[in-house]
């Protein structure tokens, strides 16, 4: 598919010779950028997808284990125990594996997981409920991740192993609890979407 952009530039002795060469770095600048997407496009075969422009958000899970009441971290939102950058992640933050980037770098992976991340691994993960032990799956949380304690509970998730339909208890996520005395990996994600690309900014001046 062809792309073209078409630019027109007014100028007048007003402008000034400062504003007209701003201006001819901006097409230079902005011409190189779409030869580069050109590019992009012709050695994939077909059109770069926008995720990949503008980047995906990362997560992964942590090659060390914690309990219960240090899967928080040293701040409750998981310093310490995720890189910096990332957060102890919420399952609504990771629920779509597929909009997202794994850090095969920071993360567990398996002998098979190439790129992506493992499955049949399970990691401490955030519920959004209130503070509770509760030992139902999406409510235990160790006392909002406080709780080192045999008989109280907090909710683990993992991406299955075994793909028969029906397996999966959550969209692709296969989720249960397990003692907060017990250590387990932990569900980080990034703080933000990472490799944005950002656009030059025009000042008109007047």
């Amino acid at each position: 598919m062809n792309r073209s952009v078409r630019l027109r530039i007014r100028y007048n002795r007003r402008s000034g010779l400062v504003g007209l060469l701003a201006l001819s770095l901006l097409v230079v600048v902005f011409g190189g950028y779409l030869v580069w997407g050109q590019g992009e496009v012709a050695a994939s075969g077909s059109p770069v997808p926008l995720a990949s422009s503008a980047g995906l958000r990362g997560y992964y899970l942590t090659q060390a284990k914690y309990n219960g009441a240090n899967a928080g971290g040293t701040d409750g939102n998981g310093a310490g125990v995720c890189a910096d950058g990332y957060h102890f992640a919420s399952l609504w933050e990771i629920m779509d594996p597929f909009n997202l980037k794994y850090d095969t770098v920071l993360g567990m992976t398996r002998d098979d997981s190439g790129q992506g991340p493992p499955t049949d691994y399970f990691g401490w993960v955030r519920t959004g409920y209130d503070n509770s032990i509760d030992s139902t799956p999406g409510m235990g949380n160790c006392a909002a991740w406080t709780s080192p304690n045999s008989g109280e509970w907090g909710t683990m998730a993992e991406l299955p192993d075994q793909w028969t339909a029906g397996l999966e208890d959550i969209h692709v996520w296969d989720v249960n609890v397990t003692q907060c005395i017990n250590t387990m990996y932990v569900w980080c994600v990034a703080d933000s979407v990472g490799s944005p690309v950002y656009l030059p900014i025009v000042v008109k001046n007047y």
